[in-house]
């Protein structure tokens, strides 16, 4: 199948207004139902447009369960559940295929929240009757969103931890033709698409106030930036950034008696950006990684691994373990962190939370001067702050932040992007399976049918 990136974003779809019918408050005209010429006249339909590329996050392969929990499958962190699923299995064993049906899945997803951005940011320049800072906010929240989902493509599909690489991502900044083809940019330009699009976006939302987890505001386009640099290797702005996050003052580390509230509620104290679900929108958290509490394992695709049941019982204090479920009576292992609220599945995607910021910090200023940045962390999860003594080399401080990066995101989606961007995907992985692990499985290969329907002009990452 021709998909996405070769095949224009309004081709796909009849020249007829299709309604989303995921949930009540998606329900608006969205970019992927009608013509620009339709869509693109006045505030209102700009807004159902906007509506709409929110809800392109949300779809099930991407941040509605499988984008971060393919993650964590494909890390220590993860064992496949379900029926004997190839698909899953292959992540199990750190050996995806280029016809992996998930990887193909969520390439299309992602790609589809860079193409609504695009139909967005070609459109608005003809809308009618709306005011320069509504226009400057839409635009504002499609850049910020379109360089979130190239940077997942990257993390994903791309060698974003070598900025020599030519294996970064297709970098799709227009709307498509039918017969348009766009190769893969180098890993250093796609990280500069990426950074243009955010800094952008940082001075389109200046006038944007007010904490709002559930859309782009500046401290989000601040958090990503941030996350963004710290790929990059750019420390500096790393820290800068994360530091502006941390004092904006909205955001606030739960201490130890109710972090769980991150799990339990909708948009806490630590929440910078999470995308919401209800009842008619339900996310897939529960159903893959909990489902009820005496489920099978075969209800279940996305198990704890044992081995991060042995990471957890060697920090003794740390209340981060009372989130994995050891007294299932079927004798597995899963994460607690969205077996709330089984019947509604309205389990939030956690995006981006002010933890990762003081982690991020921590990690950019070194050992001198990030280990407070640690503590704060630490000490709000049950464990004692750590002293100098404790971190006597840079290779020390180096594992106690990978340590708390561990214990704090599992099932969240950051191990496996953390192993590869460190370099650690190879000595981590290896001893956990029979398969030899190289250098090709710190990414996913590009789906075959990309390839196939690109004529080859989307080269395959090596290895695969």
């Amino acid at each position: 199948m021709k998909k996405l990136i070769h095949i224009s974003f309004f081709s796909l779809i009849a020249a007829f207004v299709i309604t989303l019918n995921s949930c009540v408050k998606l329900k608006q005209i969205s970019p992927t139902a009608v013509q620009a010429s339709q869509l693109f006249k006045d505030s209102t339909g700009l807004s159902s447009a906007l509506v709409g590329l929110y809800s392109t996050l949300e779809v099930q392969d991407y941040y509605g369960a499988n984008y971060p929990m393919m993650c964590d499958l494909n890390s220590d962190n993860g064992v496949a559940g379900g029926y004997n699923n190839t698909s899953l299995n292959e992540f199990g064993s750190y050996n995806v295929t280029s016809s992996n049906i998930f990887i193909q899945n969520t390439y299309v997803a992602i790609y589809k929240t860079v193409a609504t951005a695009n139909a967005i940011l070609a459109g608005e320049s003809t809308v009618t009757g709306a005011s320069q800072q509504y226009l400057n906010s839409v635009k504002g929240q499609a850049l910020a969103l379109r360089a979130m989902a190239h940077f997942d493509l990257l993390r994903a599909f791309g060698y974003h931890w070598d900025l020599t690489s030519p294996f970064g991502i297709p970098v799709v900044t227009t709307v498509q033709t039918s017969t348009g083809i766009v190769p893969r940019s180098t890993v250093a330009a796609t990280y500069a698409a990426i950074i243009s699009d955010l800094q952008q976006a940082a001075t389109l939302l200046k006038s944007n106030t007010g904490r709002n987890p559930n859309y782009v505001n500046p401290a989000i386009v601040n958090a990503l930036l941030a996350r963004v640099y710290l790929y990059e290797k750019d420390y500096t702005n790393a820290a800068k950034y994360a530091t502006l996050v941390i004092n904006d003052g909205a955001y606030t580390v739960l201490d130890k008696n109710n972090f769980t509230n991150i799990y339990t509620s909708h948009n806490s104290k630590e929440s910078i950006f999470e995308l919401p679900f209800n009842q008619q929108n339900q996310s897939e958290y529960n159903a893959t990684t909990y489902a009820r509490p005496d489920a099978a394992s075969t209800e279940v695709l996305f198990i704890l691994n044992p081995n991060l049941q042995a990471f957890f019982q060697s920090r003794p204090g740390d209340l981060r373990y009372n989130l994995v479920d050891t007294l299932n009576p079927n004798g597995y292992l899963r994460t607690l962190k969205y077996a709330s609220d089984i019947k509604q599945k309205d389990n939030s995607a956690l995006v981006i939370r002010i933890s990762e910021m003081y982690l991020i910090r921590a990690e950019a200023l070194g050992r001198s001067s990030g280990l407070a940045d640690v503590n704060m962390i630490r000490t709000n999860r049950g464990l004692a702050a750590l002293t100098g003594a404790d971190v006597p080399d840079d290779v020390t401080y180096a594992q106690v932040v990978a340590d708390e990066n561990r214990a704090e995101f599992n099932f969240e989606g950051h191990r496996y992007f953390d192993l590869a961007r460190t370099g650690q995907v190879v000595n981590v992985l290896t001893p956990l399976t029979s398969l030899t692990v190289t250098i090709a499985n710190s990414c996913y290969p590009i789906p075959l049918r990309e390839i196939s329907a690109t004529g080859g002009t989307v080269v395959q990452n090596p290895g695969y």
